[in-house]
Order: C-alpha cells, then sequence, then structure tokens
C-alpha cells in the first residue's frame, strides 16, 4: 500500500517501473522457469513442451496481471483469475504437488520484487517503493495462493470422486491443441481417431467454482441421453460439453437441453456450431464461449446459440466502436438520463417491430403520435433519421453495440 505523504514522483516512478516490468516480462518469465526447473525437481521431470509453452506463458500472464492490479497502487483487489487455476488444475495431472506449484510462486513472487527492487532505484523515491512493492507482492502471493490451493484440491477431489468427468488434461490438450501430457496426449489421439462426426461444444459459464461440480451432473443428464457422444468436463469455472450433432434434428434437441439446462441453473449457457471431426471442437468451443460472453448482459438464464450474437461480435470487432456509440447511442442515453423521455426504449421497440409505430406503440403502452415524436427527437439528437433505410440500419448496430457492451456514462 502506498504511503500518505508519498515523496515527490512516487506516483510517477511507480508507473514507470511498472512499465519496465511489463516490457521485460518474457525475459523475467524464461528467468523464472530455468529457476523452477533448477530449484524443484518435479518441474525439472516435465516435459520441455509444458515448460516452455504452459508454464512460461502462465508465468507471462502472472506478471501482466501483476502489472495490471497494481497500476493504481500496491492495493491487490479481488479479480478475475481463472486462466491461473485452470493452470492448477493441469498441474495435478502433470504430477506437480501442491508444495511445489505453491514454491513457484514463492519463487516468482521474490523475482519480481528483485527485479522491481533494482528498476526502483536507491534514491528516496526508489527505496519507498520497493518497500511498497515488497508489502504489495507479497500480499499478492498470498492471494494467488489461496486461490491456487483451493484449486488444485478441488481438482484432486474431481479426478478422485467421479470417473464420468472428461478429465482436465484432455480436455485442456483438446481445446488449446497442445499436450498437457503424454498421457492426455495419447488420449486425445485416440479420440481423434474414433470420433468422426459432426460435433458440438456447449459452454456453461458457473462465474462460481463452487457451482461447477452440479453444474457438470446437471449437463451430463440433460445432454448425454440427445447424443451418442458427449464428453463433459471442468475447465476452471466453465463446464465443456462435447457433443455429436450429425443432423438438424439432433442438433435442435441438444439446443432445447441446453434451454432447460439454463434456466435450471439461472446462468447463461453458450451453444456453438457443429464442425466435422475433433478438429473442429476448438472452433465450436471458441464459438460457445463468445456467445456465452456476449449473451451474458441480455440473455441471462437462456442457452444462447453463436448464430445469435454473431453481429454482435461482428460490431466488438470494428475499431472506431467508441465513435459509433457517440454518434448513435450516447445523446439519447444523456437525454434520457436528463428528462426521462424513453427514447433509448422507444428506438429498441421500434427497431424491435421492424419500423411498425403501431407495434411499437403497443410495446411502449403509449400513442402511435408519441412514437412519431420521440423519433423525430431522436432525428434532432443524433442527426440520423429512424425514418431513413440507410439511418436506421447505423442506429440499429448502435443499439446493439450498447446492449451488449458495458453501460455508458
Amino acid at each position: 500500500m502506498a504511503p500518505r505523504r508519498a515523496p515527490a514522483g512516487y506516483d510517477e516512478r511507480r508507473r514507470e517501473v511498472l512499465a519496465r516490468l511489463h516490457a521485460r516480462r518474457h525475459e523475467l518469465a524464461h528467468e523464472l522457469v530455468g529457476a523452477y526447473r533448477s530449484v524443484i525437481t518435479e518441474y525439472r521431470e516435465l516435459p520441455e513442451s509444458v515448460l516452455s509453452r504452459d508454464v512460461f506463458e502462465v508465468a507471462v500472464r502472472n506478471i501482466e496481471h501483476l502489472v495490471g492490479t497494481f497500476e493504481d497502487g500496491f492495493e491487490v483487489s479481488e479479480q478475475d483469475q481463472d486462466w491461473l487455476f485452470r493452470s492448477a488444475a493441469r498441474r495435478v495431472h502433470q504430477q506437480v504437488s501442491l508444495p511445489s506449484l505453491l514454491r513457484t510462486f514463492r519463487l516468482w513472487g521474490n523475482h519480481l520484487w528483485r527485479s522491481m527492487a533494482e528498476l526502483a532505484g536507491d534514491d528516496d523515491v526508489g527505496r519507498q517503493l520497493t518497500i511498497d512493492a515488497a508489502d504489495g507482492v507479497m500480499a499478492y502471493v498470498d492471494q494467488v495462493s489461496l486461490g491456487v490451493s483451493r484449486a488444485y484440491e478441488q481438482e484432486s477431489a474431481e479426478v478422485a470422486s467421479d470417473e464420468r468427468t472428461l478429465r482436465t488434461d484432455v480436455l485442456e490438450t483438446l481445446l488449446s491443441g497442445e499436450p498437457v501430457n503424454e498421457r492426455a496426449r495419447r488420449q486425445v489421439a485416440l479420440l481423434n481417431m474414433t470420433l468422426r462426426q459432426r460435433l458440438l461444444v456447449v459452454v456453461v459459464r458457473t462465474t462460481d467454482r463452487a457451482r461447477t461440480p452440479q453444474a457438470v451432473r446437471d449437463a451430463r443428464e440433460l445432454l448425454a441421453p440427445l447424443a451418442k457422444v458427449c464428453l463433459v468436463g471442468a475447465r476452471g469455472a466453465e463446464v465443456v460439453c462435447i457433443c455429436s450433432a450429425e443432423s438438424g434434428a439432433e442438433a435442435a434437441a441438444l439446443e432445447r437441453a441446453a434451454h432447460s439446462l439454463a434456466a435450471g441453473l439461472g446462468l447463461v449457457v453458450g451453444i456453438g456450431r457443429a464442425h466435422p471431426h475433433l478438429d473442429g471442437v476448438r472452433r465450436s468451443y471458441a464459438e460457445a464461449r463468445d456467445a456465452a460472453r456476449l449473451g451474458a448482459a441480455a440473455r441471462p438464464g437462456r442457452a444462447v446459440r453463436f448464430p445469435d450474437v454473431l453481429l454482435d461480435q461482428v460490431l466488438q470487432s470494428i475499431r472506431p466502436i467508441d465513435a459509433l456509440l457517440e454518434e448513435t447511442v450516447q445523446p439519447l442515453v444523456e437525454y434520457d438520463a436528463r428528462k426521462g423521455a424513453g427514447l433509448l426504449l422507444t428506438l429498441r421497440a421500434y427497431v424491435a417491430a421492424r419500423s411498425n409505430l403501431t407495434h411499437a406503440a403497443e410495446q411502449l403502452s403509449v400513442s402511435p403520435n408519441t412514437v412519431v415524436y420521440r423519433l423525430r427527437r431522436i432525428h434532432t439528437l443524433t442527426g440520423w433519421n429512424p425514418s431513413d433505410v440507410d439511418d436506421l440500419l447505423l442506429l440499429t448496430l448502435g443499439l446493439r453495440l450498447h446492449d451488449s457492451s458495458p453501460p455508458l456514462h
């Protein structure tokens, strides 16, 4: 935690140190992997591919996460670290013990603190920064170690208790394309030879890891009877279901079951498209994740298909997103905040009614004349005329982007 009376230039120096630490993250990660291999026997026995990819990438991402955490000071806040917990689950299958895993984080913290101290300098500002960094890094390592321990123990318990759940190491190898260990590589190779049908992926975002085991059971109970192949596994706070869908009817049945699953759990469930063979699983998984992510705000407790959010995905890939929002929706949001005029609701109803004034008025419980007045106000505020086809398309895109993005302020 930064002192109450920080020396002049303290915040600027902290930001400079963090920026330089971030710039050196790959170099530091290589040094850390070397330290793990040198000091910890179990890491020395891991395959080179695991060390150079998995362990290295986790070290890099952890440095990036620490820099982001310390951008505004040395307070350690609760943040999403599901990626880190998944790495802890993988260590279970790589025969890395929990004490050895936790030791890597102590080595990581010590190495990062020494690097920060070196970059901070030896003047008054640097010495104060070094002291605060030590406190911050210790708090960060404590927080991460606690979460990692829980994830490791949960994965160990699930491996021992549920043989029907797809092993995490196999699931990670399937979805990443990189073998987590030799056993997983062999099992995926066997699946690749046997799974020749079209496969789609259903993803359940539990948001709370404590709910994951029950979500696994519910997903298997609802989806497995509908598919010749149904592989269900947990990936951090996600439940991943890989199901065969040879025909449109089978895919439709799985979608209906996914709707029931979402309603029963009160969570968002994403559904990818069916793709041929095991090579298509990664593509369907990415689609299902995007569907769940983009549908989370607007469709809680529902299953969302990838085609349902295709436009949202296209919009989020557009570079001038801010400009599109500023030109279309933001003036309406600001006017509604001041006047309570319901312009955004009116535009949404008008678009949903396919430009039918009567239907839009019925949705809003107002007269068609009121809708006409509000549409004119929208035209005045934005410069885009809802009665013009091209202008309405732009307003619709802005509305769609607004509804799938964080609220405007």
